[in-house]
């Protein structure tokens, strides 16, 4: 038995459905899934402007829904102020698929049999995006497992941007919040820490390239902070790497000192001695021949001083007048005994030579030891009050972009123009409320 008609509205009592067909004779839905259904498609809609409206309590404000280039043509258009719009459920597929492609473009990259709540797909584009004004665009939880996976093979496996907040925010109570791999999953790990727990707020790890880097114009590169214990920590099992490099100056506020191992096992604190200059010294030893020794400078540490203003220290290892410099050159210095002595005894020096790459500090100069931040960057840290304006510059940037990106054989989509009037007219308001005007 057939029918047609400009439009149906459905107002049965069953539990499950009012309208449906199952192919034996029967009008109602048959909440039955002993045999197959013997039709490969339940229902074929067709519209100018809809597939199919589904409606679930729909608000009776004239501007709702809300009108947009994305819901005015749709294939499934499903509009709810209080429960779900559009909702699907897989035991063993995908709940939700959505795809974008062009017509005649090759589906061949996009892999089969993925299996999750929503499958986004693309091949001309992104596969999912997410877009908040006020709250987070992509929120991902998980109680055992990864909260938002990021895997790429060419390019970011996640790329965090903002302009006033964190571009990457992650949290975890028992394992790592973010954790960045280079290189295919689980392929090209980096060492795990030796000794610790790989638990932290951030982890990255890779084989072959760096584990973090941070970069900044005008502020930090990276910043660490410890309220109760260690605020960076550099460790290498390579004797011939470094657990630290810093190319360029290093300020310290607090002590500078090295951890020595002890008989009884334990570590102590030898600290650094500092200068307000900058200096290189070297030691060593010679001995006098009748009151007299020519000490040659060390070739390397020659090349890194001015040679020409150098200092040196003498101490004389046995009963001697006493020793001086006689005179000194750009590769040697002499050495004589007080008063004409011609004693032979050993003697040791300690030369000291400005560092030659460098050019020295004043003396004693003043210091910030806070971040001093530019006036610019200073400003741009105070968030400035959203605005409707500024929200709007902002969309239309978003779209430009949109547009820019878009394939050059892509058609513009129709402007929006909310629900159509003959649509409005047979959109059932809940009892009590008045239909959608």
């Amino acid at each position: 038995m057939g029918s047609t008609d400009e439009w149906f509205q459905a107002n049965g009592t069953g539990v499950n459905n009012s309208f449906g067909a199952t192919g034996s004779g029967d009008t109602a839905f048959t909440n039955s899934f002993s045999a197959p259904p013997p039709f490969n498609t339940g229902g074929y809609f067709v519209g100018a402007q809809y597939g199919v409206l589904g409606q679930a309590f729909l608000t009776n404000d004239a501007d709702w829904p809300p009108a947009d280039s994305y819901s005015a043509n749709a294939s499934v258009f499903g509009p709810s102020t209080e429960f779900t719009g559009v909702a699907g459920i897989s035991a063993r597929g995908a709940g939700v698929y959505g795809h974008r492609s062009l017509p005649g473009q090759d589906q061949s990259s996009i892999p089969n049999g993925l299996a999750a709540g929503v499958v986004g797909t693309s091949t001309d584009g992104r596969g999912v995006i997410g877009w908040s004004t006020n709250w987070r665009a992509v929120e991902g939880w998980a109680y055992q497992f990864t909260g938002v996976l990021g895997v790429s093979d060419f390019d970011y496996g996640v790329h965090g941007a903002s302009t006033w907040q964190p571009g990457v925010l992650g949290a975890s109570e028992n394992d790592v919040g973010v954790k960045g791999l280079s290189g295919p999953e689980g392929a090209d790990e980096g060492p795990p820490l030796p000794g610790a727990p790989n638990i932290a707020g951030v982890v990255g790890t890779s084989n072959t390239q760096h584990g973090v880097i941070g970069t900044s114009n005008a502020l930090v590169g990276v910043y660490a902070y410890s309220k109760n214990l260690i605020g960076v920590v550099g460790q290498t099992s390579n004797p011939a790497s470094y657990a630290g490099y810093f190319a360029g100056n290093l300020m310290v506020t607090g002590t500078k000192s090295a951890a020595v191992p002890f008989p009884d096992g334990t570590q102590r604190a030898l600290y650094c001695m500092e200068s307000p200059e900058l200096w290189f010294e070297d030691f060593g030893t010679a001995r006098l021949k009748r009151g007299r020794a020519v000490v040659k400078l060390d070739a390397d540490f020659a090349k890194v001083i001015k040679r020409g203003d150098y200092r040196v220290f003498l101490t004389p290892e046995g009963d001697s007048r006493g020793l001086y410099v006689r005179r000194k050159s750009a590769a040697s210095f002499e050495v004589r005994e007080s008063q004409g002595g011609k004693s032979s005894i050993a003697f040791s020096y300690r030369v000291v030579g400005r560092r030659k790459d460098i050019t020295g500090p004043r003396r004693f100069a003043k210091i910030e030891t806070h971040l001093a931040l530019p006036a610019a960057a200073a400003r741009a840290l105070r968030k400035p009050a959203p605005t409707a304006a500024g929200l709007r510059a902002f969309v239309a940037r978003v779209e430009r972009e949109a547009r820019g990106r878009r394939p050059q054989v892509a058609k513009k989509g129709r402007r929006s123009r909310g629900l159509p009037k003959y649509l409005r007219r047979h959109i059932v308001a809940p009892p009590g409320e008045a239909g959608i005007k």
